[in-house]
């Protein structure tokens, strides 16, 4: 009798584009530098040994990553001629217990991370250099998350140089997305399976035959799935395959 031998409850980040936040002169203030950017990102959940991004081949997963890039390249401000900035971190709050990092190009474990509470008033402050116009572009570099939830971190620009004052403080909060959960049943011939979709992702359902071989592939009729807040029910005929692997890949 053919049966469907366990599900995961996984989803996957394949990065298809991502922020930057420009670093330049203040518009309110020219003698300060200034950060101009978005104040939201979305960290899916990236499995240990998944893929995440052409970008960061060698990111290891096991963490909610997302990618932003801090940048010299303007266009909202001026730039701030003269400048060597380089961005510090100012505080992170969050969920109890959870970690927050930066992880530069190409890194396999976080260039650094600071815990949730954590402030510059208690020292050995962290920072990362800004990408500079004109020069390679760096995508690539990765903030993490390894609890669920909202981190609201703070970040200012400060220059090296001392031609400009810090930047006043950019807030962006960094949502750790927690995977949705996919449920299962049988219904004749066919693999039953829902989940609760949300606005603005979208999901791809795959399956696999042999976990050993680790090749997975999209479920035809179940991918590029829209998220629009409402539950989403799919189904998979089993006829022909002994056993069966399903997971659910959510990205942006």
């Amino acid at each position: 009798m053919k049966k469907i031998a366990f599900i995961l409850f996984l989803s996957v980040a394949p990065v298809f584009a991502h922020d930057h936040v420009e670093v330049g002169s203040d518009p309110e203030n020219s003698a300060r530098l200034g950060l101009d950017g978005p104040g939201f990102q979305l960290g899916c959940y990236v499995p240990v040994g998944e893929f995440f991004s052409d970008y960061t081949p060698v990111f290891p997963g096991g963490w909610h990553a997302c990618e932003l890039t801090f940048t010299t390249e303007t266009n909202a401000l001026d730039s701030a001629d003269g400048a060597n900035p380089k961005i510090e971190l100012v505080s992170v709050s969050g969920p109890a217990g959870g970690n927050f990092g930066f992880w530069e190009v190409r890194a396999t474990n976080p260039t650094w991370f600071r815990s949730t509470g954590w402030n510059s008033n208690q020292g050995n402050i962290p920072s990362f250099p800004v990408v500079y116009k004109g020069e390679t572009h760096a995508h690539g570099r990765v903030f993490t998350m390894d609890k669920p939830g909202d981190y609201t971190v703070r970040f200012r620009a400060v220059d090296s140089n001392g031609a400009y004052a810090a930047s006043t403080d950019l807030t962006i909060v960094f949502r750790a997305q927690q995977p949705p959960n996919l449920s299962i049943g049988m219904v004749g011939g066919n693999v039953s399976l829902a989940f609760a979709s949300l606005l603005n992702l979208r999901y791809d359902l795959q399956v696999c035959t042999d976990l050993e071989s680790g090749v997975w592939t999209g479920v035809e009729l179940h991918t590029f799935i829209d998220g629009d807040g409402d539950v989403k029910n799919m189904s998979d005929p089993v006829a022909g395959r002994p056993r069966a692997f399903y997971r659910l890949v959510e990205y942006p």
